[in-house]
């Protein structure tokens, strides 16, 4: 959910506990209907039709409604959260002790906790990785609401693998991770139920197998997007738990929800600004940016770097005769083959339809020479494959390097596109910025 449908949707759901509380009960379902199916028509009304086309809208939408009705059977009860002014019923202590600052009632937590969020998303959209951050954040969060503690956030790659926690795990610890088939979170995870100990209304059944499962979780619950999970919250110890209502925990679980599913739009949304769709190569604006950024760290390490430029001639052909299919289906496989050779800080960037870029760290133009020769050979065998792709494709490459000085990116890239037109020209398949003899010819 963006900021535009936060500001839309958090004084729906703030009328809809306010009215919920002083109409009590009874009358708080029908108020919580009437919110939800506003909060969905007045999205209608603003997006158009278009809305319904995104699968992350239909989510958000979905997860706005049944939080403002969730929130509508909330506010209806007698002592919803103990608060600084109110003290709790039947004689039992606030879980969010008064002396340590961190009273006030759930209003006031739900909009500290937009709050913070929107002022951390702010801080960290641009970080390499954010999500073990945003596991820290997570854990705030629910400590705020909910007293928790021993909290462990997963991502869930597929329902048939082990989860994957979103920070990775401390290289000195053999931590057992919970299996997406088994126990209690694999029952999460399956069915997207949350499980909450003591719970009456989940059955018998669910409660056995909390005692049959190896240090169950007192509290776990998906995060979904539509009708896929893509994490799970596992909460191993609660404070008092029984002092809050099942509507609590379930605000609170689509609370997190809405930050983990914003975050990974996010995330998305960057990748596709700077990943090219077809090939995942970096897009060429992208690539520039990296590449003169990796020149600048080597020049200071004094580390030489190669610069190849691989074209795949013909390739344009395909477009032309309106076969898509095949002609991404080459671009795939040629960006495949350049990573299987790229180490961890080389780049790859797609230049245009036909032409990729290949930065090569700690690298020579002698044995980036050598390293392309061995690319290019794979690269020609796989589109020397006519009966596949039924038309001749051909591969040449140029490869410049920076040398003993400190040329500048633009003139690395002149230089490379300028040896690769001569290696065309020349009908090789590599040409370097050594001498000529040492040329890979066709």
């Amino acid at each position: 959910m963006n900021h535009e449908w936060v500001l839309l949707w958090f004084p729906i759901i703030l009328a809809t506990g306010v009215g919920g509380r002083l109409l009590g009960r009874p009358r708080a379902a029908g108020l919580g209907v009437l919110c939800a199916l506003f909060w969905v028509v007045l999205i209608q009304a603003r997006l158009g039709t278009s809305v319904w086309m995104s699968g992350w809208s239909i989510a958000s939408i979905v997860s706005g409604a049944l939080a403002i009705a969730g929130m509508a059977l909330w506010a209806s009860e007698s002592a919803p959260w103990p608060s600084m002014s109110q003290p709790a019923l039947s004689g039992r202590t606030s879980v969010v002790s008064t002396q340590d600052g961190r009273g006030g009632d759930g209003f006031s937590r739900f909009s500290r906790c937009l709050e913070q969020f929107d002022e951390w998303l702010e801080a960290r959209r641009t970080d390499p990785d954010p999500w073990p951050e945003f596991g820290e954040f997570i854990r705030g969060i629910l400590y705020d609401c909910c007293a928790t503690s021993h909290v462990r956030l997963f991502r869930v790659l597929s329902e048939d693998e082990e989860l994957v926690p979103v920070r990775e795990a401390h290289p000195f610890t053999e931590e057992e991770w919970p299996s997406a088939r088994e126990g209690i979170v694999g029952h999460v995870v399956t069915t997207g139920r949350s499980y909450l100990a003591g719970d009456a209304s989940q059955g018998e059944l669910i409660e056995d197998l909390a005692r049959r499962t190896q240090k169950a979780p007192v509290w776990c619950f998906a995060v979904t997007q539509g009708a896929r999970k893509i994490g799970v919250v596992t909460v191993g110890g609660l404070e008092g738990h029984e002092r809050f209502d099942r509507n609590h925990y379930r605000a609170v679980e689509l609370l997190v929800a809405h930050f983990w599913n914003t975050l990974s739009e996010v995330c998305r949304g960057r990748t596709a600004e700077t990943r090219d769709p077809t090939s995942n190569a970096l897009t060429r604006k992208s690539f520039f940016s990296e590449a003169e950024r990796a020149l600048a760290e080597s020049y200071r390490q004094g580390e030489p770097c190669a610069l190849a430029v691989v074209a795949m001639e013909s390739l344009r052909h395909l477009n032309d005769t309106g076969r898509w299919d095949t002609f991404d289906e080459v671009v795939r496989e040629v960006s495949w083959t350049l990573t299987q050779r790229m180490r961890g800080d080389d780049l790859l960037g797609r230049f245009d339809e036909s032409r990729f870029l290949l930065l090569l760290r700690r690298v020579d133009s002698s044995l980036g020479s050598l390293i392309l020769q061995q690319i290019t050979a794979k690269l020609a065998a796989l589109c020397g494959d006519e009966h596949r792709w039924d038309t001749e494709l051909a591969v040449r490459c140029g490869v410049a390097g920076t040398g003993t000085g400190r040329a500048a990116f633009g003139t690395l890239l002149s230089q490379a596109l300028s040896l690769c037109r001569e290696a065309r020209e020349g009908g090789v398949v590599l040409a370097s910025d050594l001498q000529p003899d040492e040329a890979c010819s066709v």
